[in-house]
């Protein structure tokens, strides 16, 4: 087996390693998600190609006796350093990383794909980082299998009425009719109104550029931040750390 080899990537995180090193995790559309050491990074060539969101190729040097990868070289595409200077975009990106670490089965090649590209365009100072947000959830929950019907109760398969408020069914995971609902959803906090559904059947279709140029009013997006936000915490079982004290949503107003 060759242990030299290359492959696309985008840096999620990394964090320090011993005195000089940097362990860094990575999603590549061929190997997933893994860590890789970047040994002598905190200070070496490797330093600046490590920073999170940055795209590229990376060499890489894999140990089969100890399944361990490390980072002999790389070659950046995108360094995405506007990122880094804007609080709402950074916290964006941070909230996109940490939902595909926690991603439970799909595609890698679709995330890695939809993930660079959501990136990229949260470095658009024209692109509203609001919408970049809701709509990478929007198409993170379809790459893990979960995309809902906006058009029919999952529970009951009665057709939503053009203006009907959708309730939620926790236990599924997805927007349903009032009647099929749980019990204890927190009342409206999961509550979609028939404009913010409107608007995810029609993005559904768009590619990931296209989709965040469609407007949204301020109180619908909003709105839907916090619909998206709660939407997908309930589907992987818990906050997301980047979410901690409410920092994005205070970032986002």
């Amino acid at each position: 087996m060759e242990r030299n080899s290359t492959s696309e990537a985008i840096v999620l995180t990394n964090r320090r390693w011993g005195e000089l090193h940097r362990l860094v995790t990575l999603l590549s559309p061929t190997l997933g998600i893994f860590d890789a050491v970047a040994y002598g990074a905190r200070k070496g060539k490797l330093a600046g190609g490590i920073e999170p969101f940055t795209i590229g190729t990376f060499y890489l040097y894999h140990n089969g006796a100890k399944n361990t990868y490390s980072i002999t070289d790389i070659d950046p595409q995108y360094r995405v350093d506007a990122i880094r200077t804007d609080l709402r975009r950074l916290y964006t990106a941070n909230t996109l990383a940490e939902l595909a670490m926690r991603m439970h089965g799909g595609d890698f090649s679709e995330l890695y794909s939809v993930l660079c590209n959501h990136v990229l365009l949260l470095s658009d100072d024209s692109v509203d980082p609001r919408r970049v947000l809701i709509q990478y959830i929007w198409k993170f929950v379809r790459i893990m299998g979960l995309e809902p019907d906006l058009t029919a109760c999952p529970v009951c398969s009665r057709t939503f009425g053009e203006q009907e408020i959708l309730s939620f069914n926790t236990g599924l995971h997805v927007p349903c009719c009032d009647k099929c609902a749980d019990v204890d959803t927190g009342g409206f906090e999961l509550a979609l109104g028939p404009g913010a559904r409107r608007y995810l059947i029609l993005t559904r279709t768009l590619s990931d550029h296209d989709s965040v140029l469609v407007e949204l009013s301020e109180t619908a997006t909003l709105r839907l931040v916090g619909y998206m936000i709660r939407y997908v915490t309930n589907i992987l079982g818990g906050p997301l750390r980047s979410l901690a004290g409410g920092v994005l949503q205070g970032t986002m107003q």
